[in-house]
């Protein structure tokens, strides 16, 4: 018997075993940039861009990024999201996740897109 619930079962069951990373994120220079930093290992992976349209100043000192494997960490990545009201969340293109809760609520919420560059040190 088929319930209507079997894909969002197997969504969560996908979803956590996906590995995960603790960091920040914030917005930086007039509104329309953003700067994440996450630590996977040891090794630190920064995710930086920009998006559109601005929004005022944001931090998120406990994001988290959601990936598959650390080949998806590399390179220039469009990625989409929403910034507001208590909460920040991008999508990247190529399936990562950035998301938390912002140290201080913005309003209104704005949806954003653009493009980042991931570097690791």
């Amino acid at each position: 018997m088929r319930t209507g619930l079997e894909g969002h079962d197997n969504d969560v069951l996908v979803r956590h075993h996906m590995p995960t990373a603790s960091g920040f994120i914030r917005g930086v220079a007039g509104g329309n940039k953003f700067t994440s930093t996450f630590v996977i290992e040891d090794i630190q992976y920064h995710f930086s861009g920009g998006f559109d349209p601005s929004v005022p100043p944001f931090t998120c000192d406990q994001a988290t990024l959601l990936y598959t494997d650390l080949g998806q960490l590399t390179t220039t990545r469009d990625f989409e999201g929403k910034i507001g009201t208590d909460t920040v969340s991008f999508t990247i293109g190529n399936g990562p996740t950035i998301t938390g809760r912002l140290d201080m609520p913005i309003n209104p919420a704005s949806r954003v897109s653009g493009s980042g560059t991931w570097a690791q040190n």
